[in-house]
């Protein structure tokens, strides 16, 4: 499982499983569900991220794996 942020889109994924998705479906304004072929979720988008959570309280853990937390800003500071 993998989250990420794409900061210059403003949206948060959530991927569930890596496979590439072969549909999706709306599930409400700006929550998108990415479906397997046999309806499986596989990914969850939330579009105008910023807006629709406080993406500052944003927490990672409690993963039975590693957690790894990737920064690609190139200024050095971390969030």
């Amino acid at each position: 499982m993998n989250i990420a942020y794409f900061k210059d889109m403003d949206s948060l994924y959530v991927e569930i499983s890596p496979e590439s998705p072969s549909h999706s479906w709306e599930a409400h304004a700006g929550i998108v569900l990415n479906l397997s072929e046999d309806g499986r979720v596989v990914g969850i988008e939330i579009e105008k991220a910023s807006q629709a959570t406080n993406l500052d309280i944003l927490k990672i853990g409690g993963f039975p794996g590693q957690v790894e937390v990737i920064d690609t800003n190139t200024s050095g500071t971390t969030h």
